[in-house]
């Protein structure tokens, strides 16, 4: 084991605090700016894209999606998305099942 001097000690006691001060900042980034309130608009009728958005309507702040009266959070829908994905791709049976269970 390396012997320290007094430097090396408060050189590394200074770069972890530096650390956790930047790792502090990624996870409470400062709120964003509001945006200003735009009015609802009914989605276009007859339209692919309508329809997946009248199915998608949900509480995005929360993470939380409301697909055909079923709340999904956004964890298990990209969990879902990827399973679709890779089994599409002929991935491993055992590796489908094992992200299925993390649906549960």
């Amino acid at each position: 084991m390396a012997d320290y001097n007094e430097q090396d000690i408060d050189r590394m006691r200074q770069d972890a605090l530096r650390r956790m001060r930047e790792m502090r900042r990624r996870v409470d980034p400062p709120p964003p700016p509001e945006e200003p309130h735009r009015p609802q608009q009914s989605p276009p009728r007859n339209n692919a894209g309508g329809l997946i958005a009248s199915l998608l309507r949900g509480t995005e702040s929360e993470g939380l999606f409301n697909i055909a009266g079923i709340a999904i959070d956004e964890e298990k829908a990209l969990i879902a998305m990827l399973i679709y994905i890779l089994y599409k791709q002929g991935a491993d049976v055992k590796l489908l099942l094992a992200l299925g269970y993390l649906l549960l």
